[in-house]
């Protein structure tokens, strides 16, 4: 509700009380005037929000129910014609509100759902060229690699036994398992390739994806066992849930901890991510995931795939704060699987 909202019911109602006073003294119900009240009470339902809107069209057919109260210089069977009119027009009033109210609520849904519309597809381009330069990357990366793995077993040979070289190795071959981990998830992606991913292997993986790339952060796990649960997705989920915690330390403080709690409620499973630091103001809160948003550690590129990825596949990503903490809540459905 706005001052501009404030001053147009101020307007509509004085124009409602003067017009209704106008016609008490000039005829009252006999009036054949008294219909134009209809006008001001339209107007405010259609640009007033509705409780104001409802308070005009309530002081409107309050000033024609005062209409009654004026004498009526007609006998018996003229007041009975002009009376019926008065309630005619209150009838007419009241219809006219509610329709327009039933009006205005489908069209704010319907402006709603072409605003998430657009913003949807808007998403959808941004992760597109995202897509289109992450593929592009890692065609681009996998000479180089190759090329350094010939140049270090050439060092090999003359170096056997040297540490140095052997962590090096080690690192090229797991970006080299990297790209080809990307190549069969875009694969997966384009061929709409889904899998049943158990959810406690599913949980498993994701501990020991997360140990490796970031032993440096201590994370509280809190799982709860669900044999024989499954998720319908592709290989594109495990990354999305650890970008998510990738995002969770990155946002914590040094030396503190990240509470991760896993469960199954109601054939929905449920990862729970607490993590101290810096709480989502409102506005990075209700874009992030849905647009792109700059700040000093990025900006949000991973969030929003992470969601795109659980839209995909009827779960959801949401965040909030409790007790100074951000909480990144993720719903996945799963399925039972018996047997």
């Amino acid at each position: 509700m706005t001052i501009r909202d404030i001053l147009t019911a101020i307007i509509l109602l004085l124009i409602t009380v003067l017009a209704n006073s106008f016609i008490w003294l000039n005829g009252a119900a006999t009036n054949p005037y008294a219909v134009l009240i209809l006008v001001p009470m339209a107007a405010a339902m259609l640009l007033l929000p509705f409780r104001l809107a409802w308070l005009v069209i309530v002081v409107g057919v309050a000033g024609q129910l005062m209409q009654l109260q004026a004498p009526l210089p007609t006998n018996h069977q003229m007041d009975t014609h002009y009376r019926a009119m008065v309630y005619g027009q209150i009838f007419a009033g009241l219809l006219l509100g509610v329709t327009l109210h039933i009006l205005r609520v489908r069209i704010v849904r319907q402006q709603q759902a072409l605003r998430a519309l657009h913003q949807r597809q808007h998403r959808d381009e941004q992760l597109v060229t995202i897509g289109t330069a992450a593929a592009q990357f890692s065609h681009e990366v996998a000479t180089p690699i190759q090329t350094i793995q010939f140049m270090l077993e050439d060092v090999r040979q003359r170096y056997p036994n040297d540490e140095d070289l052997q962590r090096a190795e080690q690192q090229i071959k797991r970006i080299h398992n990297l790209l080809l981990d990307w190549r069969q998830v875009a694969e997966d992606v384009r061929t709409h390739r889904v899998l049943e991913l158990q959810v406690n292997e599913l949980v498993e993986q994701v501990r020991d994806a997360l140990l490796i790339a970031r032993p440096d952060i201590r994370v509280h796990w809190h799982d709860d066992e669900q044999p024989g649960c499954v998720i319908q997705a592709d290989r594109t989920l495990i990354p999305a849930i650890l970008s998510l915690l990738h995002n969770a330390a990155d946002a914590a403080p040094l030396d503190s901890k990240i509470d991760v709690k896993t469960q199954v409620v109601e054939n929905t499973w449920q990862m729970i991510i607490r993590n101290e630091g810096e709480p989502l103001d409102a506005p990075r809160k209700r874009g992030l995931g849905r647009e792109l948003l700059p700040s000093s550690r990025g900006v949000g590129a991973g969030a929003m795939l992470s969601y795109a990825t659980f839209e995909r596949f009827g779960g959801t990503v949401s965040w909030h704060v409790e007790s100074g903490h951000t909480v990144t809540e993720i719903c996945m459905p799963v399925e039972a699987r018996h047997g």
